[in-house]
């Protein structure tokens, strides 16, 4: 049969027939007489197949006016008609009363042919035809070559024109094209490249697209509507929720990448501004919010598509790491920093691997001892000391690499983040006591002589005297923290010379004449034979008796009363060291009357907004922090938490709301003296620093302030701990979580020490000895309880209705919990309902703090003795 246009085939009569020709037109007899309607139909229904697959390959000898076009697209538009022509067969055989079951076999059939058909095309073929049909940029989508290519899917007849799936693969092709815009190459291609492959002229000024003034303004309120989408992606939950905010991402970032690629003389410097306006906003919307690693999973996928990406990049970096990459605004230094990091965390990580599976040939761990030479065999001690010295390390990589594995692609997105990284994976962390207890076990059956070898291949020059407790300790020194080698070599030195002194008082008492009734002196020989023995004191000195030694205290039992006394009067000897560098508190109303000095610019106090230094009236130096977004909001906001903080006995530098004399508004708060960072590990922190950070976080938790990373802590001059910069106090009230793994302001860099502490304490990575205590929490939450609701809610008055009247973070949620409480639509709720709102909650979270960290404890740490909390303790 001809497939040209004059073949119509609408309608066909159908009368009787004899058995053989109705085997062709139905496979098999029916159970009952069809209609005239529904014969029609599947006569439509073949002869379309059979054109469609005449099209598809067609056959040698036909009409020459029914010869199948050679012209890829004319094809395709005839190939489409005899689709659309199946799909209306289809539709009326349901009509006519079909089965499912038979509808859904046609419909399967009809798809299957398509994709053949579409799969039989060259690239070049489907990019003509692409563009023919209205796809920008073809040449931008299929450029990994594997598996199918995307316009296969894009063509396809058999599905709607506007799914989903259709629309990103075009939204795909037209953010690499942005890419190209903004100088950057795509698959190795630069924009110049492109439109020689489409046989067009590139757009202006170097890459950059030709904007009228209109197409800028457009160009910039696309990115403040991404900009409100992702805002508002944010907030989602449920299955859906990756999924929003890694289209909503991709949105924002494809509008701020036309926006500055974008070419304009006519707006002249306000282009740069509309430029560096629109990225500032982006920044704002990214930098205090975790970007997990499944948001930035599709733009991953298609960045190492396009060759923007490598892999080393794609798998090695964090969400906000990966969006830098990828933003055409990120300065050219930091993306080569970006670069270099990705690199040596591949390094890392390779390190790791290889580290860790030395390891565990020797230490097979799950209760096996240790596969340890025996220590006289030849070369034995050098194995054995690069395997202690390589457990230390291993120890030490897993505590690093942990700090930025969760969150990059391979850590966060992947379903298998262990199977090629095993040394990461649950229970799999090298605890410094088990295998201290095996490596002893091990030996104790071995020679002193050939461990105080393997000691001197690690360093331990004075081995030959050392006992085996001493040589044992200072090997395994080198994966256990809890030994010291230089106190261990300092101790046998010390124990050498007091062997040598003993030995050289029994020589002297073995020279001297016998002792007169009167108990006369030794001779001078003798005291010359002891002097010889004993170290120098200085010219002319003399030694003094030694005083009685005093008798050793022992140490008290791990969980008895008096370790808990211990403990409870090494928490307030820090809580003093804390406060006494703190600035006291002064009335507000009294700041309030304060005249400061004009100020200087204090850009080495880091933080996300503008601060300046002023000088109070008694001349000490205080820093202003403006808040030019919110009218002052945020200055009651930071002032309030500071009130709460103090009132719950958890170390806080009193802050107040201040305004200028010229009228901005923010906050002002007293500079600490003499602070140092707060820099040390999780694995150096002290038994008193994890209980102040225990006590910190309860008050965090309070005030919903989510970002004491590392750079917000100080240590104090008397050896406390503070947290400081709460200027996010409240910001994700309401939609929080007490969570281990909950950090909104993401991760890496902005873990805030509570979140480090917890991860530490759960993978084994704090010191030996040193622990997570629920008790801790107790005073603090004592202390909140103490505070009535209505002193809570005066203070926390301002920051409520300023809050809300300015649109803060938290109003969505607040609205959303008035409106469900009134039973109102969320339109009709008003600022002082929305406030109300904030009040209430922030009452309920002060009253269930007790449940709320019972239940952290507990449940989120494996702690059963939080459960106490509950009755008033927690030890």
């Amino acid at each position: 049969m001809g497939t040209g246009s004059k073949s119509s085939h609408a309608s066909y009569a159908v009368g009787p027939t004899t058995a053989s020709e109705a085997d062709d037109v139905v496979a098999e007899a029916p159970a009952e007489p069809m209609s005239d309607e529904e014969v029609q139909a599947k006569a439509d229904l073949l002869v379309a197949m059979n054109l469609m697959e005449e099209i598809a390959d067609p056959p040698f000898g036909v009409d020459p006016e029914d010869e199948v076009p050679t012209d890829p697209v004319e094809r395709y538009d005839l190939f489409v008609g005899q689709v659309e022509q199946a799909q209306e067969a289809i539709e009326k055989l349901k009509e006519a009363g079909a089965s499912d079951e038979e509808i859904e076999a046609h419909a399967k059939a009809l798809k299957a042919q398509t994709l053949a058909y579409l799969n039989s095309l060259d690239e070049d073929d489907l990019r003509e035809i692409a563009e023919a049909k209205g796809f920008e940029h073809p040449a931008l989508v299929g450029l990994s070559g594997k598996g199918q290519h995307p316009l296969v899917h894009w063509l396809d007849p058999a599905y709607p024109s506007d799914i989903p799936s259709k629309a990103k693969i075009q939204a795909a092709a037209l953010s690499r094209y942005n890419e190209l815009l903004a100088g950057k190459t795509v698959g190795g291609m630069t924009l110049a490249d492109l439109h020689e492959i489409e046989g067009t002229e590139p757009p202006l000024s170097g890459g950059a697209w030709k904007a009228t003034p209109d197409e800028v303004a457009s160009s910039a309120q696309a990115v403040t509507a991404s900009i409100d989408a992702w805002n508002e992606a944010k907030k989602t939950y449920g299955p859906q929720s990756q999924q929003q905010r890694a289209e909503a991402l991709h949105t924002m970032l494809a509008a701020e990448q036309k926006l500055a690629s974008a070419d304009c003389p006519e707006l002249g410097e306000d282009l740069a501004t509309a430029k560096a306006e629109a990225k500032l906003a982006v920044d704002e919307a990214l930098q205090h919010t975790y970007v997990h690693p499944k948001d930035v999973q599709p733009l991953v996928q298609e960045a190492l598509a396009s060759g923007q990406l490598s892999e080393t990049e794609a798998m090695h970096l964090g969400g906000h790491q990966l969006v830098a990459l990828m933003r055409p605004s990120t300065p050219e230094s930091e993306v080569e920093s970006l670069k270099a990091l990705a690199v040596k965390r591949q390094e890392q990580l390779a390190n790791l691997d290889a580290g860790y599976a030395a390891h565990v040939a020797m230490a097979p761990g799950g209760d096996q001892p240790l596969n340890l030479p025996p220590a006289g065999d030849p070369g034995a001690p050098q194995a054995i000391a690069a395997w202690a010295k390589n457990a230390g390390d291993v120890r030490d990589m897993q505590t690093d690499v942990n700090a930025w594995y969760p969150y990059t692609q391979q850590g966060g997105a992947s379903d298998t983040p262990y199977a090629e990284h095993p040394a990461l994976g649950p229970g799999k962390y090298i605890h410094p006591g088990d295998l201290t207890s095996d490596f002893k076990a091990w030996a104790a059956k071995q020679k002193l002589s050939d461990l105080r070898t393997v000691a001197a291949e690690l360093g331990m020059d004075n081995n030959a005297k050392a006992t085996r407790a001493q040589v044992q300790n200072y090997i395994a020194a080198s994966f256990n923290n809890k030994y010291d080698q230089q106190a261990i070599k300092d101790k046998v030195t010390a124990d050498i010379a007091k062997k040598e002194a003993a030995k050289a008082t029994k020589a002297a008492a073995a020279t001297a004449p016998s002792a007169t009734p009167d108990g006369g002196l030794a001779s001078d020989e003798a005291v010359q034979a002891l002097a010889s023995k004993l170290p120098a004191n200085g010219a002319g000195s003399v030694a003094k008796p030694a005083a009685p030694a005093a008798k050793p205290v022992k140490a008290p039992k791990p969980g008895s009363f008096n370790a808990n006394v211990q403990a409870m009067m090494a928490a307030v000897q820090h809580a003093k060291a804390t406060n006494q560098d703190l600035p006291a508190r002064v009335d507000a109303k009294e700041v309030a009357s304060w005249s400061f000095g004009p100020g200087t610019t204090a850009s080495n106090l880091g933080g996300t907004y503008a601060k300046t230094v002023h000088a109070a009236p008694d001349g000490s130096q205080w820093m202003f922090k403006a808040d030019h977004n919110h009218g002052g909001a945020l200055g009651h906001t930071e002032a309030a938490a500071s009130h709460v903080l103090s009132l719950g006995g958890v170390p806080a530098v009193p802050v107040y709301h201040h305004k200028k004399a010229d009228g901005t508004a923010g906050s002002i708060q007293p500079l600490l003296k003499d602070a140092k960072p707060f820099t040390s590990s999780p694995s150096q922190w002290t038994q008193s620093q994890v209980d102040a950070i225990v006590r910190s976080h309860v008050g965090s938790w309070l005030v919903g302030e989510h970002d004491g990373h590392q750079d917000n802590w100080l240590s104090t001059p008397s050896g406390g701990l503070v947290q400081i910069d709460r200027g996010q106090a409240f910001k994700h009230f309401g939609a929080d979580k007490l969570s281990v793994d909950y950090a909104p302001s993401g991760g890496g860099g902005f873990t805030p020490v509570h979140q480090k502490l917890y991860q530490a304490a759960l993978g084994g990575g704090l010191a030996n000895g040193v622990k997570i205590n629920p008790a801790a929490a107790h005073p603090v939450i004592k202390q909140f309880e103490s505070v009535p609701d209505a002193q809570l809610r005066s203070i926390l008055h301002s920051t409520a209705h300023e809050g809300a009247k300015a649109g803060v973070a938290w109003v969505p949620q607040m609205r959303s919990r008035a409106a469900k409480a009134l039973k109102i639509p969320q339109s009709q709720v008003t600022h002082e309902q929305i406030a109300t709102a904030f009040l209430d909650h922030a009452v309920e979270r002060k009253n269930n703090l007790r449940q709320n960290f019972s239940d952290f404890f507990v449940k989120q740490l494996g702690l059963p003795s939080g459960a106490s909390l509950k009755h008033g303790g927690g030890s």
